[in-house]
């Protein structure tokens, strides 16, 4: 009887041990977690940058600056390293920054070109969308669309510097650059753009006096903030207020933009940053209407990094640009250092 007690113990304990073995084997183990694998040495992601259609002045062909963007785009594009979004249109400066955060840009390039005599002074800025803060501005000399190209060249070198995969420091490089006598060799095979362009340099050579030489600016440089309304003013009669200003002040002194767009006497600690030697230009534009002619007063104000006001110059004409620039040359009369 003991004995068939330990019996049937001993079968159920082996049934129990051979089931616990079954289930045992029957889990499936757990698949391997996979490694991700290497990234190859070497591949990373490229910045990416947006270019805007330069500024021209009023009454200039605004075919000349989206030209102009249309070709640093290509020639950045045919020398690699950087992705190059599409050029947009209709996009305002103020605009600029987010527009390019919207494209998850990490740069973006900017720019204004004015003919004169023969040639074009086109200048260039390089932004950081991160920050927003201009870390490349350089104005040249341009009399071809080779040299036009060329300046995609050192706006390439500079951004390739900042990400670390270029061997220059960056650094401004002086308002006097002279332009690059050749664009190494690269293409520019846009059809239409390269006649727009050229249509401005040495269309009439030889009919025009010799184009005078490069202006010497004082030192201290100018940072121009957005134009204010006073009253009823279109919009492009703002648009336009800003970008003479622009034109009119980089005629005396080293010029630059500002992507800041609070009010400019507020913000001008934040607007010149560490460069302290620097003022700030802005200002107000107003229209009124008499004897069935319009006139325009531009209120030019002019203040310190410190947020004082350095000048204060008033300049009315039947259109902007005539009224920024009476105010502008009021100012470059009375602070000819612009101090």
């Amino acid at each position: 009887m003991l004995e068939g007690s330990l019996l049937r113990r001993f079968l159920v304990a082996a049934l129990m041990s051979s089931s616990l073995v079954f289930a045992i084997a029957a889990t499936p183990s757990p698949p391997p977690v996979p490694t991700a694998a290497p990234v190859p040495a070497g591949i990373e992601q490229m910045p990416a940058v947006v270019i805007y259609p330069f500024d021209v002045q009023t009454g200039t062909d605004p075919r000349i600056g989206i030209a102009i963007g249309q070709i640093l785009a290509q020639e950045m594009t045919a020398a690699g390293g950087i992705t190059v979004l599409p050029v947009p249109q209709g996009v305002k400066r103020a605009d600029f920054l987010n527009n390019a955060r919207t494209q998850h840009a990490d740069f973006y390039i900017s720019g204004y070109v004015t003919p004169v005599g023969d040639s074009a002074a086109v200048v260039e800025q390089v932004v950081s969308v991160e920050s927003g803060v201009i870390l490349f501005s350089q104005t040249a000399q341009v009399m071809s669309v080779a040299d036009v190209a060329s300046q995609s060249l050192l706006a390439r070198e500079q951004i390739l510097a900042v990400v670390g995969r270029g061997t220059e420091n960056v650094q401004t490089r002086p308002t006097n650059t002279p332009a690059p006598t050749s664009s190494n060799g690269a293409q520019v095979p846009i059809q239409g753009i390269s006649n727009i362009v050229s249509s401005v340099f040495g269309k009439h050579k030889g009919s025009r006096p010799p184009t005078p030489g490069p202006v010497v600016k004082p030192s201290r440089g100018v940072i121009v903030a957005p134009v204010s309304a006073s009253g009823a003013i279109g919009s492009t009669d703002l648009t336009n207020a800003g970008h003479e200003l622009y034109f009119a002040m980089n005629t005396h002194f080293k010029t630059q933009m500002t992507s800041v767009t609070s009010n400019a006497q507020q913000s001008a600690d934040t607007i010149c940053g560490a460069n302290r030697d620097n003022t700030i230009a802005t200002g107000t534009l107003a229209e009124s209407s008499a004897h069935r002619k319009t006139e325009y007063q531009f209120d030019l104000f002019v203040y310190t990094c410190f947020g004082a006001t350095l000048g204060h110059h008033t300049g009315k004409a039947s259109s902007v640009k005539s009224a920024v620039e009476t105010a502008v040359t009021a100012y470059a009369t009375a602070h000819p250092d612009n101090s």
